[in-house]
């Protein structure tokens, strides 16, 4: 018995260090996000799609997988008792990141807002939240 004590005090220890990993991932991915977008662009006369935009949803489904390891749930935190709240949680933060770098963007030269990154940002977002929630329902 005391040493399923023990593993089960090295789980939580566990999943408190993986919760501040991914913490510090998600916290220098997005200062690389607005690094990356503070880089000065070239001025464009026509304004047509671009279709480097499409990288927006790989880089924003990768900053909320980040940010739903950190909030996955946990029996200890009351605020966070089901991978729902994880997920709400973790799409606002990260949708809220995406409309902060495109207001950052207008402040840089050669650069502007797109409310169309944005809308690709919330592609990328919601589906691996949608993602994340199929497994989740699966493992259950």
């Amino acid at each position: 018995m005391k040493q399923l004590e023990n593993f089960r005090g090295f789980r939580a220890f566990s999943g408190k260090k993986m919760s501040l990993i991914f913490g510090l991932v998600s916290a220098a991915y997005i200062a690389v996000i607005f690094l990356l977008a503070g880089l000065p662009g070239k001025l464009q006369l026509i304004h047509k799609f671009n279709p480097l935009s499409l990288l927006h949803i790989p880089l924003y489904g990768l900053l909320a997988f980040f940010l739903i390891r950190i909030f996955v749930p946990k029996r200890e935190d009351p605020l966070i008792r089901s991978s729902r709240m994880a997920l709400v949680i973790s799409s606002v933060i990260a949708l809220s990141v995406a409309v902060l770098d495109e207001l950052h963007q207008l402040h840089i030269p050669g650069r502007e807002a797109s409310g169309w990154d944005v809308a690709l940002d919330a592609v990328g977002i919601a589906g691996i939240a949608i993602f994340y929630q199929s497994v989740v329902k699966y493992r259950k």
